[in-house]
């Protein structure tokens, strides 16, 4: 099965925007220190670390560089998947 490596960078790329705007309106509203604090507890650490404002043009680069980045690892996973596919067919 050969995965279309667009479809597979789109797709990975959304989820990765997707994820990055949630956390930016969970900083909006005022619960990011919280879920951070919440997510590191759970991973048993314990680090002084504190969320902070930011402006609106940095939410944006930040959703932006985390679709660009999404969209390059899920091209990549799909080339690899391709590649190793061709070597190693499926009985």
């Amino acid at each position: 099965m050969q995965l279309n490596k667009n479809q597979a960078g789109l797709t990975l790329g959304l989820i990765s925007a997707l994820g990055h705007l949630l956390w930016v309106i969970a900083v909006a509203i005022g619960i990011g220190q919280a879920l951070l604090d919440w997510t590191l507890s759970y991973h048993f650490i314990s680090v002084a670390k504190t969320v902070v404002s930011s402006s609106l043009g940095l939410a944006i680069v930040g959703i932006i560089s985390a679709f660009i980045c999404g969209y390059i690892v899920g091209w990549v996973f799909a080339f690899i998947w391709n590649k190793v596919g061709k070597k190693n067919p499926v009985m």
